[in-house]
């Protein structure tokens, strides 16, 4: 006698075939749909401005051009989108002037960097930019600010093995700050980049406030963003105790603080697919997009925990 039974379907084949009933509806139903191009809207190009002076150093400007989102990128398209013919010329409230001097640095991308070479920042002078490249001309203008004012530093341990940096800070009685935090870790082999928060405000006060710098991966866009980051399995915002982090705490005003954080919450929505950035991201820029910011900087310190704190 046969073990298998013909005397109807059971449960299992009926579910079967009902799931293969709606594949075949499916099938059929996208057969009917007419595929959907999306013609590409005309595009008005644009010059954009990365640039940034800090007292006591040279101004630092990077430029590119700005690309449509749907274009195909390749090797060509990213070194076409390279300004390095443009003519940048630095002024300052004092009456000094330059015309910044194009230098080559291949850890980083664009490989290209204006720089001065006479004109070093200064706290409470302005700085304005006025940049002539492809025909156009651009223009900005900022300002740098008091430096913000470091007590002392700690490595707050979270478990016993890792943790993160905190620094002490003097608030000011009279004026609010923006505090602007960049900081390097040795073990994720990393360049100087600022921190997941962006820009902090700090009101006026007569106390002092203690920083965290909790540990972000650095946005590396380079020939070696490839890098194997050291910390892949460590939790999420901790450093090794052992890790030597340098900090390099500083300051901006209040317009290079709503557009650094403008920036930050754009990157946050592109991060997470449930969060959208409606607002948009801010420049100082004119005749283009993106930053020209001034930096009150403090001198820099090493965090760790294997290191005794002052």
């Amino acid at each position: 006698m046969s073990c298998i039974s013909y005397t109807g379907w059971s449960a299992g084949n009926k579910k079967m075939l009902y799931l293969v009933g709606i594949f075949l509806a499916a099938c059929l139903l996208s057969s009917c749909v007419k595929e959907v191009e999306i013609e590409p809207q005309p595009y008005n190009r644009k010059v954009v401005v990365d640039g940034f002076i800090e007292n006591g150093r040279y101004a630092q400007v990077f430029l590119t051009m700005s690309t449509p989102f749907l274009d195909e990128y390749d090797s060509v398209s990213i070194r076409k989108s390279f300004l390095n013919q443009a003519k940048v010329i630095l002024r300052s409230s004092l009456g000094e002037e330059e015309v910044l001097t194009l230098f080559m640095r291949d850890s980083f991308f664009p490989p290209f960097v204006y720089r001065s070479v006479n004109i070093r920042g200064m706290v409470g002078v302005e700085y304005s930019l006025e940049i002539e490249v492809a025909g156009r001309k651009v223009y900005a203008s900022t300002t740098i600010p008091q430096p913000p004012i470091i007590w002392n530093t700690r490595f707050t341990y979270v478990t016993d093995s890792t943790g993160y940096p905190e620094y002490m800070i003097s608030l000011r009685p009279d004026a609010v700050q923006y505090v602007y935090t960049r900081v390097q870790s040795v073990f994720a082999d990393e360049n100087l980049h600022p921190v997941r928060e962006g820009s902090i405000r700090l009101d006026a006060g007569n106390e002092f406030g203690w920083i965290s710098v909790y540990r972000v991966k650095e946005r590396r866009i380079s020939a070696g963003s490839n890098y194997d980051n050291f910390y892949k399995e460590y939790p999420p915002l901790h450093y090794d105790h052992r890790d030597r982090v340098l900090i390099v705490p500083g300051t901006v005003d209040s317009i290079s603080h709503e557009i650094i954080n403008s920036l930050f919450d754009d990157w946050g929505s592109n991060d997470n697919p449930f969060r959208f950035n409606d607002s948009g991201i801010k420049s100082n820029i004119e005749g283009g997009i993106g930053l020209w910011i001034g930096i009150g900087v403090n001198n820099a310190f090493v965090v760790s925990g294997e290191v005794p704190q002052e």
